[in-house]
């Protein structure tokens, strides 16, 4: 009997796919962007929506720069442009610590090999008004080298994390569970969890305690 043949995976890389410096920006689906300064530095406003953009009845945005512990919500507003935006709220349930053996069927480079899987498991929820069907929610590994990683993506079945992609039909109203795959380099640490839908003064941030 011949093997079964492995599940092809897109080659995930730290340093050339996932790294994102504090000094540089990055799209990720939406937007994802650093800042040199440290979480603490940064300026932090009201909670902004975009111009025109109603908060739904009932919802409260969460401030920026608001640290939260997972199980907690946050809630912020996700602006596809082309007047598409909505409120979401997102719970980190838990953080867990992954082994790179769990990669076993996947192609890897050197630096990925050697990396530190995290994965985090989160629920979503859109409160409105428009569909996020089909977008990627902003969710970023905040590492303690002062480097924000957006979350792998693997083509085949992974069942340690199964997915982070949105429900391609995603109404006001609906709710999704998600999981994140990141990878992190040799030697750091996951610092936080933030969820980012502008630049790094506008992010939400949940504290590990893995």
């Amino acid at each position: 009997m011949s093997p079964r043949p492995a599940p092809r995976s897109r080659r995930t890389s730290l340093w050339g796919v996932v790294r994102v410096p504090l000094l540089a920006a990055l799209a990720v689906g939406l937007v994802v962007s650093g800042c040199s300064r440290s979480e603490d530095e940064a300026q932090a406003e009201p909670a902004p929506s975009p111009s025109g953009f109603d908060v739904p009845d009932g919802v409260t945005l969460t401030d920026p720069g608001s640290r939260l512990d997972v199980g907690d919500e946050g809630t912020v507003v996700i602006d596809l442009g082309d007047g598409a935006a909505s409120a979401v709220t997102v719970t980190v349930e838990k953080v867990r610590r992954g082994s790179i053996k769990d990669f076993r069927f996947f192609t890897l480079d050197e630096k990925s090999r050697d990396a530190t899987p995290a994965y985090v498991d989160a629920t979503v929820r859109n409160d409105g008004p428009a569909g996020l069907g089909g977008s990627s929610l902003p969710l970023l590994a905040h590492a303690d080298d002062d480097v924000v990683y957006p979350a792998s993506e693997l083509v085949g079945r992974f069942r340690p994390c199964p997915s982070s992609a949105l429900p391609e039909r995603f109404l006001a109203g609906a709710s999704a569970d998600l999981c994140f795959i990141y990878l992190l380099p040799r030697g750091t640490a996951l610092r936080t969890i933030d969820l980012q839908p502008g630049d790094a003064a506008s992010a939400v941030r949940w504290r590990s305690k893995g």
